[in-house]
Parts: structure tokens; C-alpha cells; sequence
């Protein structure tokens, strides 16, 4: 794992001394992953003598990220395009006004817009997930390799970020630092167990990379082999029509977005992750799980060996394989004990390697080291 950052020289105000600004800058306000931990960062990092503000680009539903400023760009055309001139104009009088010292961009779309604003502060891009497949195509490669060398620093949310920013988009290693997901233990903890019908759930974006037509599937065919258990899926997304006449026969209840999502999972007794591995990093609701005490049946994608430790708090197999999904699901579902100790082991693992402080200090670091390399 790479966490070891070299000093950067130069570019920092004269009085060392003084007071930081943070600025982190979203694409939109959505109760996603990622959004919800740079949300929990905030939480964590502001603190007299640095402080920590949140900036949103595209307009959008409110769900609750509160950000600090909202520059309430129509999300449309323009966007798709890939680089709404609107955006560069706005943020750019956004940054002109706030002065921040660091600006991080959260993802690759507001790197975009952050990169071709001029060089007047620290750059830090957040890779929060693998690219795209498209970035893997001529040119769209060579753009990103650009991008990513206008950041003074590139933190990655998980090894196989970092290292897919490194060997795919040549990303000098000193320039690279790990600073995993991380969710509160205090929100997130174990429900007593009650017995009865074990309940299968699925947390995440209806969308067809994370691919809840799989645990639809697979919830059919655990029905067909005659185990009794209770499913349901928590998210919405473009998928949301299409699955509910798959849904309702496979007997999976569809609850749509949900404000109550730790208590949900407090309720579950395994967690089922389908996800194809596309723009993977490192999936909080993994974590969320762990945190409440809840064994994961997951798919081998970006981030995922990084929280399960396979055989102790979950198990892992090949993504999309259906058929390993059931198999590793209805051995859990048979055997209760082993359920309750891998989410006792899955508790105790992140709630030492994925507590929201856990990537709060290596934040704190890199921000520290940002503040000092100049000197």
C-alpha cells in the first residue's frame, strides 16, 4: 500500500502560520457513497486553524449533503458534453471570492474543471474510484494523464486506485497516498439477533454496473432450491422500472431511497454486494455493513479485499458469476453461527481500519504536509 508522501515546495502563502481553507468540490448532491464520506470528512476535519468547506456544481435534488456553497449548474446537455463552459465561469469566480489554500476534487468530472482553472493553489485530486472504460481508450487516457499531473497530489481511496493511477495513467508514485472510505461506528453497530426468516439485503445505485438484476437472480434461486429468507433492495436509479416485475416474482421487496439505511442493515443478517467493478474505489456500504455487525457475500471488484477479509467477515466471489453468489449466500443462510462470527469479525475489522477517523488522519497528513512543504 502506498501512504508515504514526498514533500512538495513551493506555492504556499508566506505565513505558515496562518489559518487553512479546504475547499472540497462535488459534481452534484446525491445520498451516494462518496458523497456521504466527503460529508463525514468535513464533519471531521474542520477545526479551527483549518478549515474544511463543501462546494457543489451541478444543480439537483437536495438529499442532504448541506454543502457550503452551491453553484446550481443545469445538469444537461452541456454536462454531457463532458466540459460545461458554465461551470468553468462560475467556479472560477466561486474560487476568486473564497480563496481557498487546497482545493480537492472529489472524482474525475470536477478535476476537469479544477485543472484548466489557473494554478494559484494546491490541487488535490480524490480518486474515488477505477476509471472508466472508456479511460482506457486512446484519448481519452492521454486526457487523464494530464489531469492528473496538474494535481500536486493524487489520494486514492484504495490500492487498486492508486496503482491504477500509477501504471495506467503514469501518476509519479510520491505523489500518491491511500486514504481509505471510512463510515462512524457510533452511527453504524450491531442489532441483537432474533432468529426467524434471515433477511438478504442489497444497498446501493440501481444501475446496471452494480448489478442488482444479480441479486434478484440469485434471490429466485436460493427460492427454488425451498430456503425460506426475506430480500430486499434499498436504492433507487435507472434500473428502478425494469426491475419490479423481476423483483415482485422473485419475491424482493423494492424500498427505494431510504433515510434509515443503518437500521436496515442493523435488521439483516447478510449483506449481498453484485457489483460488476465498474468506477468501484472502495464501497462504503461494505463498511456500513461491517459495521453493523453484518456478513457480506461480495464480488472480487476494486476496494472490496481491502474491508473483506474473505472466510472471516465474508466471502468474496468472481463478479457477475451468479451461480458462486447463491452457493456462498445459502451456505451462510445454513449456518447461523457462522454468520454471527463473521459479523462480530467484520465489526471489530473496520471499526479499527475504517472508521471515518481512520481516513481523517491521513487527510490531516497530507494536508499538513501541503502546509509545510514549502518551507
Amino acid at each position: 500500500m502506498i501512504t508515504k508522501m514526498q514533500p512538495l515546495r513551493g506555492g504556499w502563502p508566506a505565513d505558515a502560520g496562518a489559518a487553512v481553507t479546504v475547499l472540497h468540490v462535488l459534481p452534484s448532491d446525491l445520498a451516494r457513497g462518496s458523497q456521504v464520506h466527503a460529508r463525514a470528512l468535513r464533519q471531521v476535519l474542520d477545526q479551527p486553524g483549518c478549515s474544511h468547506r463543501l462546494l457543489t456544481v451541478f444543480d439537483g435534488p437536495d438529499h442532504g449533503l448541506a454543502p457550503d456553497e452551491a453553484l446550481r449548474v443545469p445538469s444537461g446537455r452541456l454536462r454531457a458534453t463532458g466540459l460545461d463552459p458554465r461551470v468553468v465561469l462560475r467556479l472560477g469566480r466561486a474560487l476568486g471570492r473564497l480563496r481557498p489554500d487546497v482545493v480537492v476534487a472529489h472524482g474525475g468530472e470536477t478535476l476537469k474543471y479544477l485543472a484548466v482553472l489557473p494554478r494559484r493553489r494546491r490541487l488535490v485530486f480524490f480518486a474515488i474510484g477505477t476509471v472508466g472504460a472508456k479511460v482506457h481508450r486512446w484519448p481519452h487516457r492521454l486526457l487523464y494523464t494530464v489531469l492528473c499531473r496538474r494535481a500536486h497530489l493524487v489520494v486514492g481511496v484504495s490500492r487498486e486506485v492508486v496503482e491504477e493511477c500509477a501504471d495506467l495513467l503514469g501518476v509519479p508514485r510520491p505523489k500518491l497516498v491511500v486514504a481509505p472510505n471510512g463510515r462512524d461506528p457510533d452511527r453504524y453497530h450491531p442489532a441483537p439477533r432474533t432468529g426467524g426468516t434471515p433477511v438478504l439485503l442489497f444497498v446501493g445505485h440501481l444501475t446496471v454496473h452494480k448489478r442488482p438484476d444479480l441479486f434478484v437472480e440469485a434471490v429466485d434461486r436460493l427460492r427454488r432450491r425451498g430456503i425460506d429468507l426475506s430480500a430486499a433492495i434499498v436504492g433507487g436509479g435507472p434500473m428502478e422500472a425494469a426491475l419490479r416485475a423481476p423483483a415482485g416474482a422473485a419475491g424482493v421487496e423494492l424500498l427505494g431511497e431510504r433515510n434509515d439505511v443503518p437500521e436496515l442493515l442493523g435488521a439483516a443478517d447478510v449483506l449481498v454486494f453484485t457489483s460488476s467493478g465498474e468506477s468501484e474505489g472502495m464501497p462504503g456500504v461494505l463498511i456500513e455493513a461491517g459495521l453493523s455487525g453484518v456478513p457480506v457475500v461480495a464480488t472480487d471488484v476494486a476496494g472490496v479485499a481491502d474491508v473483506v477479509d474473505p472466510g472471516r467477515t465474508g466471502l468474496i466471489v468472481p463478479p457477475g458469476d451468479v451461480d458462486a453468489v447463491v452457493e456462498a449466500v445459502a451456505a451462510l443462510l445454513a449456518d447461523p453461527a457462522r454468520r454471527l462470527e463473521f459479523g462480530r469479525a467484520a465489526r471489530e475489522r473496520c471499526v479499527e481500519r475504517f472508521s471515518i477517523e481512520a481516513g481523517a488522519a491521513v487527510w490531516r497528513r497530507c494536508i499538513d504536509d501541503l502546509a509545510n512543504g514549502g518551507r
